[in-house]
């Protein structure tokens, strides 16, 4: 693997490549880090534990060593379905544990060709999909409501300006409520966390287009590019600057 990668998509953020080692930090988003050559150390409470795959609980303060190892870095949305199954599996009563050896080695067999390839990274990211919908035992899939597949039509227009939940329930004829509840049971994440994903992923799309940062953020519906810088560093632990300074090396894919 030659360069870096990162994936934006509803729900999660995944980073494979070397590390860039943090300083001791806290995000809303569930992480999952995956060594894929020797063990990464994670320092937390001032306990410093080594795992070659670890999953770490939403807004736990924690601090990653990686010494240039290359990684395989997921950000899960805690209210998302796979965030909820993670939590439920694995992070009941536990801020950081170890993930099943035998799952993770088959990821790395999978992965590992598909990042050595010059094929399409759609088969990369479908593969950790895949896993991660495994990993939280949320693999069944049921055929979409047409009103919702409709709502999710509208929340993908681009340049759309920013839409109540009053507006969308009103355009697929169902009240607020029914729409709030029917969205979260079939997309998995509830949906103004949805919307707001939508937007984040929106104002990445401006600025790997080469846009600057404060014109994404209000193209994205943002009032200026500090709320955005917040709204992203509250959910990922970083400022998205790094991404601009690193945006000649990373290939973002939003799906």
């Amino acid at each position: 693997m030659t360069q870096p990668l990162l994936f934006f998509s509803t729900g999660y953020f995944i980073y494979i490549g070397r590390a860039i080692d943090t300083v001791v930090h806290e995000h809303h988003a569930i992480q999952i880090a995956i060594s894929l050559d020797n063990e990464i150390e994670v320092i937390s409470s001032g306990s410093v534990m080594k795992y070659k795959a670890v999953v770490i609980n939403s807004d736990e303060s924690h601090e990653c060593r990686t010494y240039d190892n290359t990684f395989l870095l997921i950000n899960i949305d805690p209210e998302c379905k796979i965030g909820t199954g993670l939590k439920k599996t694995y992070l009941s009563g536990q801020k950081i544990t170890r993930l099943p050896e035998s799952t993770v080695e088959e990821l790395l067999e999978d992965i590992k060709p598909l990042l050595e390839s010059n094929m399409s990274v759609d088969p990369l990211f479908n593969t950790i999909l895949q896993f991660l919908q495994k990993l939280s035992n949320t693999d069944e899939t049921k055929e979409m409501d047409e009103r919702i597949v409709k709502v999710l039509e509208i929340l993908k227009q681009p340049g759309i300006e920013p839409l109540k939940i009053e507006n969308l329930s009103s355009a697929v004829y169902l009240s607020p409520g029914r729409l709030i509840h029917l969205f979260t049971e079939q997309v998995g994440i509830p949906m103004r966390k949805y919307i707001l994903w939508a937007r984040l992923l929106r104002a990445l799309q401006y600025i790997f287009d080469g846009h600057n940062l404060t014109d994404s953020a209000l193209e994205s519906g943002f009032s200026d590019a500090p709320h955005f810088n917040r709204t992203f560093r509250r959910m990922f632990g970083q400022s998205p600057t790094l991404l601009l300074q690193n945006s000649q090396i990373i290939q973002a894919y939003i799906k």
